[in-house]
């Protein structure tokens, strides 16, 4: 049966709920030519993938003969990961990142290795954990934050050294023979670590860290990380004391706050000396607080850790003393320690949550208002306002960084003043609209659920202007003609060849600028693999006939980059592909070489054999 490849990963995946199960005789399923296919329709659109290695190859001319060659390497286990391409892609604080570029076989292979290594991990990864996950992200990170800190008093921004350059393999190996007792199947990983890379026609071995950009690098970044996730865990188990419903305010640090807020509120009626004793009693009072707990800790107290991670990066909340979170940073830097890696002490920061911002995944947040609220209160039967401090976490978008980032990508310049777009000015009008709209679009729905969400109205204002600047430098106007031709959306209306509007082109200006701080942007954890894999077997077209001439000789899939985005620079059979709305289609080994000599750059869609378009 053609689902019985998959019936037995997610019978693995069910097995490995118990976090002792060991599993054995997994080599096998690298013989499985539905996960192949599975594996190839997973990756053949994704951005990048028609991106040639180092040996010059890309996804183009991918076909079942090509999965059937990998089995047969699988079996007399000769199959070898040939060197990735290193490229260095800028940053917008003008340093690189370094990212992989593996051939297209070994893209596939690891996407099945990768289907194995989650059904066996993923059940039993923590739930603080979020990086490279089915149905997580950098908002369920967030969201966690946002629910499960109110109350946080410190707040340890970790930061390690160089994580995943410095993985060493053979600690990871480890962690996987934990597992995994198939030395098959751990050798072939051991492979893909070790296929090293190519930059500038030089060889370098990778005998230390998981390549960036490569497939299988994320998931063996978190089966190895796993152990800081056990070890945050036991430290919560260790440390956390008190029932939630019976905690109790520290009285001293009660007495701090209470004669801070008194002098405060009386300061405005003293002068001169008073009043300088006064501002500098209120200063020493607020570094004594900084190091106090404002709950009681006692035998009897209330201490509550907090821990998520994303990635490499990862932050810990803490409700009690200063102490503690100074204990807390240096356990997790021995247990780093052990695993070969390094935590960098002068970027882990601990934060006092309540008069500092911490920052995690390019969010800025600290836990309670610095503005104390009015509340009803219940107390005796009486209804009452009173004045409380906020405790709920308060998220804000780093506006300062978000101008940086644009400025480093031409939008501004440094001051966050609009500049003209040089690179873009070659573009069609509505490419520039719909590129630039698109960097808002994705400022937007990533900040999304922050607090003070009217803020980033300085961000919309900066793109805006941004693509007027550009229009105006590519027509030699000025910005206020631009608008007032085609206002402050900057529409244009796109028309077919017979001068009918086809569609509308504007920028995304938003309407209401009003927060929402739940509007986080979360899915539910898909552990459907079975159907979800099932569904990407059957409608694959790898092994159809020629959608050309119908003809079945060597049929093999045709890939082209994102057609669409090219405007009109799409030319001869590329336009056909544009038509069909097609990135990929099945074609002959002697179509395949027409398309490629330009023989094809002519045809019409009806000399296409139609039975199969439909297949395509």
């Amino acid at each position: 049966m053609q689902n019985k490849s998959f019936t037995r990963i997610e019978a693995i995946r069910k097995a490995n709920a118990d976090p002792t199960y060991v599993n054995d005789r997994i080599y096998r399923l690298m013989f499985k030519e539905d996960l192949y296919i599975a594996a190839y329709e997973k990756i053949k659109s994704k951005p990048g993938n028609m991106t040639a290695g180092a040996d010059g190859t890309t996804l183009d001319e991918f076909s079942i003969r090509t999965i059937k060659n990998i089995i047969e390497k699988m079996k007399s286990e000769s199959f070898s990961f040939r060197g990735a391409r290193k490229v260095l892609i800028p940053k917008a604080n003008g340093k690189t990142r370094a990212l992989s570029v593996a051939p297209p076989t070994d893209k596939v292979v690891q996407e099945v290795m990768r289907m194995i290594l989650e059904a066996i991990f993923e059940p039993t990864f923590s739930s603080n954990s979020h990086g490279f996950r089915s149905g997580r992200s950098c908002h369920t990170a967030l969201k966690q934050i946002r629910k499960n800190w109110s109350g946080v008093t410190w707040i340890i921004e970790g930061d390690i050294k160089g994580c995943f350059d410095n993985i060493n393999h053979e600690k990871l190996i480890r962690e996987l023979a934990k597992r995994i007792t198939d030395e098959r199947f751990i050798n072939l990983v051991r492979k893909a670590l070790n296929a090293g890379y190519f930059e500038d026609g030089a060889f370098f071995s990778g005998d230390l860290g998981t390549p960036q950009g490569s497939i299988i690098s994320p998931i063996l970044a978190n089966i190895f990380l796993h152990q800081l996730d056990r070890k945050a865990e036991k430290i919560i188990e260790e440390n956390e004391i008190g029932e939630e419903d019976k905690k109790a305010l520290n009285p001293e640090y009660r007495k701090v706050v209470k004669r801070r807020a008194y002098l405060q509120k009386t300061l405005e009626r003293k002068e001169g000396t008073e009043r300088e004793a006064a501002i500098a009693e209120i200063r020493a009072l607020n570094n004594q607080s900084l190091t106090m707990s404002p709950n009681l800790i006692t035998s009897n107290g209330f201490i509550r850790v907090k821990y998520v991670r994303y990635a490499d990066d990862w932050v810990i909340g803490v409700n009690g003393p200063r102490k503690l979170a100074e204990t807390i940073r240096a356990d997790i830097g021995d247990t780093l320690s052990t695993m070969g890696l390094e935590l960098s002490m002068e970027k882990t920061h601990i934060r006092h949550a309540k008069t500092e911002s911490a920052t995690f995944l390019g969010t800025t947040f600290r836990v309670g208002s610095a503005t104390p609220k009015i509340m009803k209160v219940s107390r005796g039967g009486r209804i009452f306002k009173k004045r409380v401090a906020g405790w709920t976490p308060l998220m804000y978008a780093p506006i300062g960084e978000i101008i940086k980032r644009l400025s480093a990508k031409g939008f501004c310049d440094p001051k966050g003043n609009p500049t003209a777009i040089k690179k873009w000015i070659y573009l069609d009008d509505t490419q520039i609209v719909e590129q630039v709209g698109a960097v808002w679009r994705g400022i937007c729905n990533y900040y999304s659920f922050v607090d003070g969400f009217a803020k980033l109205s300085r961000i919309q204002f900066i793109l805006q202007h941004a693509v007027a600047k550009t229009l105006a430098a590519k027509h030699r106007s000025s910005r206020s003609k631009v608008f007032s031709k085609h206002g402050a959306n900057l529409r244009f209306r796109v028309r077919n060849e017979a001068g009918e509007v086809v569609k509308t082109v504007s920028f995304p200006l938003v309407k209401s600028w009003k927060s929402s701080p739940d509007r986080f942007k979360t899915n539910e954890v898909d552990i459907n693999f079975l159907e979800r894999n099932l569904r990407l077997r059957t409608r694959s077209k790898l092994g159809s006939l020629c959608v050309i001439c119908g003809s079945g000789d060597r049929v093999a899939m045709h890939h082209v980059k994102h057609i669409r985005k090219l405007g009109k620079e799409v030319k001869g059979f590329n336009r056909v592909m544009a038509i069909l709305n097609r990135k990929q289609i099945p074609v002959c080994h002697e179509c395949h070489h027409k398309i490629h000599s330009g023989k094809y750059d002519g045809i019409s869609l009806n000399q296409f054999a139609l039975p199969h378009v439909a297949a395509a």
